[in-house]
């Protein structure tokens, strides 16, 4: 991943070009088919996923909670819990996602742990909704 494609995601914004370069070393990019579960609720999360390109729903249960599309990211309750997935996530069209392990995450937070504070935020966000 390049670091340019994260300075406009804003879990990465205002961090050092160094900082960015270590982060964008620590993702993998793949893609996936519709209808692939990206995350399943109950499942332990052990990464954390960037949407770089296509749309997916969260939902619990049969209630849709939001739609993911470029520059979002999903994962980071499980990953900051060391828990399981708190929602379903399902790619809705062709999918381009970056993905980092938790093993990866917990390196990269520790090294610039503001990342970890803005994770800690959009998961309590998420929550809050549902």
């Amino acid at each position: 991943m390049r670091t340019d494609d994260l300075r406009s995601i804003p879990l990465f914004e205002g961090i050092t070009d160094d900082q960015l370069a270590a982060v964008a070393s620590r993702f993998t990019e793949v893609e996936v088919d519709t209808g692939t579960v990206l995350a399943r609720r109950g499942d332990f999360g052990y990464h954390f996923f960037l949407v770089r390109s296509g749309l997916a729903v969260v939902a619990v249960d049969e209630r849709v909670l939001t739609t993911l599309g470029p520059g979002d990211s999903f994962g980071e309750i499980g990953v900051l819990r060391r828990g399981k997935r708190t929602a379903n996530v399902v790619a809705v069209t062709e999918m381009r996602l970056a993905t980092m392990t938790i093993w990866d995450f917990n390196e990269i937070t520790r090294e610039v742990p503001e990342i970890v504070e803005r994770a800690r935020k959009v998961a309590e966000e998420r929550l809050a909704r549902g």
